[in-house]
């Protein structure tokens, strides 16, 4: 009963007879196929959400396969005992380890290589230890080591380069520049700089060496641009030059590196100044070794008549080199001067 004294009817319990007596066919019908569409369309979501889930699954699945599990040939030279084992990347023999530092040098370089290898931040050199007699001694040593380690080792994609400050009366403190000390993350880095460069190399196995090596230059100057100064706190590793759209000079020189030993090319990363520090490779091919500079076709781009100027070259006055003696070097002329057009 209401405020009003009178009655509500209510069709489906006043009469004290259930919804299905009071109900015609016809309105039963009416619910029961509305019931019905009601549980199709909740069918079809099932469907569509698993249908879905399912695409979503197989397109990460894919993505992770080819980019972090699909299974890559391994340099069978790499051996993960040797002190200069890195990276499953790039086989390194520390030719540069072994050929121009002293053994007081080579304890040293151990002990940076060392800390790098474990991502950490910072090295204490104590160079009285060491046997240096004055730290700018010590300091010119380490300068040249840091470039060591940068020619032997292409495949430290997590390092850039070092700083280093008189930290008390006997010793050098470094700060190492780096990418990430994610060592989880790094490894999922390498697995897929290990795939995209199979995946680069795989269509050039077949070629002459000398389309190899020209392989790799239009890839890197095609699909990779020149910073100007450093944009992000990858460049100047073969991470930018591989899997980023820009990097720098010593990127370049990496990822050549890296590509070209995959290709079974003998060459060397190697640094210099032309005007500024730089950073390029040397290559050899079947009458001697040629200069080889990507960051040129990087910087230049493909359109450019200047493209092909740093693919195969012979030394010249705007290029001078820190490290490396070129005496010990036969160079080759097969090469020079070619007339390239893409």
């Amino acid at each position: 009963m209401n405020n009003n004294n009178s009655y509500v009817y209510n069709s489906y319990s006043s009469s004290g007879l259930n919804n299905n007596e009071n109900m015609s066919e016809e309105r039963l019908a009416y619910l029961k196929e509305k019931e019905d569409m009601i549980n199709k369309r909740r069918k079809r979501s099932k469907t569509i959400g698993r249908s879905f889930l399912i695409i979503v699954i197989l397109v990460v699945g894919l993505y992770l396969y080819i980019n972090y599990f699909r299974p890559v040939k391994i340099d069978n030279r790499i051996d993960k005992n040797s002190i200069h084992y890195l990276t499953d990347l790039y086989y390194s023999d520390g030719r540069f380890y072994e050929k121009y530092l002293d053994e007081k040098e080579k304890k040293v370089y151990l002990h940076i290589f060392n800390d790098l290898k474990e991502v950490k931040t910072k090295t204490y050199i104590d160079c009285t230890n060491y046997g240096y007699e004055s730290k700018a001694e010590c300091a010119s040593s380490i300068n040249k080591m840091i470039d060591v380690i940068l020619m032997d080792h292409p495949d430290m994609f997590w390092y850039r380069t070092s700083s280093g400050r008189y930290s008390d009366a006997h010793g050098i403190e470094l700060d190492h520049h780096l990418v990430s000390t994610n060592k989880f993350q790094l490894y999922f880095v390498e697995r897929k700089l290990l795939r995209k460069i199979d995946s680069v190399t795989k269509d050039l196995e077949k070629v002459s060496d000398y389309e190899k090596v020209k392989g790799i230059y239009d890839w890197l100057g095609v699909n990779k641009s020149y910073s100007d100064f450093i944009m992000t706190r990858k460049d100047g590793t073969a991470w930018s030059a591989i899997l980023d759209k820009d990097t720098v000079c010593a990127g370049y020189a990496a990822a050549t590196q890296l590509f070209l030993q995959r290709l079974g090319i003998e060459s060397f990363l190697i640094t210099g100044s032309t005007g500024g520090p730089h950073a390029w490779n040397m290559v050899e091919l079947e009458d001697g070794y040629y200069w080889y500079d990507a960051t040129v076709g990087g910087s230049v781009g493909p359109d450019s008549d200047w493209f092909y100027r740093g693919l195969l070259f012979s030394a010249t006055g705007d290029y001078s080199v820190d490290i490396v003696n070129l005496e010990e070097y036969t160079f080759g002329t097969k090469y020079l001067d070619r007339e390239l057009k893409k």
